[in-house]
């Protein structure tokens, strides 16, 4: 399995990239990240729609989505795997969500919970949590 996340908003911050960058490597690199510019709510999701991959599942990031535990998203995982989803394809949307449009197109919309959180700490979120699931999948100790 690969994972593209898909961002509005470019990551500034040094420190946390590094952190980032950290999970990506933990992983073999199956991990890539596209930053693109922020815009309106409907030009950033036709942009996110546009770059992504052919066959790939597209799960949104929305406060508005399903609350799942680690064990519910390895789970979600392990079944688009098993049905031959070669790309998740994760969106985090601009400073205003995603809009209508995309959430209409997107396969899945799940939440890290019902509180804002900055793009550096979702994507953090999001790189750890991947870690995570790769290590189950691998019975790596990390998870336990």
């Amino acid at each position: 399995m690969r994972y593209q996340i898909s961002c509005i908003g470019k990551l500034s911050n040094i420190e946390e990239n590094k952190i980032i960058q950290k999970y990506i490597k933990r992983v073999r690199n199956k991990i890539q990240i596209i930053e693109f510019p922020q815009s309106d709510v409907k030009k950033e999701g036709s942009k996110l729609l546009e770059y992504s991959p052919k066959n790939s599942i597209l799960i949104l990031l929305d406060k508005e989505g399903e609350n799942l535990s680690t064990d519910k998203l390895f789970e979600l995982i392990k079944s688009y795997e098993m049905n031959n989803i070669k790309i998740l394809n994760f969106a985090i949307g601009g400073p205003y969500g995603h809009g209508q449009f995309i959430k209409q197109k997107s396969d899945k919309i799940i939440s890290f919970g019902k509180m804002t959180w900055s793009h550096i700490i979702a994507r953090l979120m999001l790189v750890e949590q991947i870690y995570r699931i790769e290590s189950i999948f691998n019975n790596h100790p990390y998870h336990k």
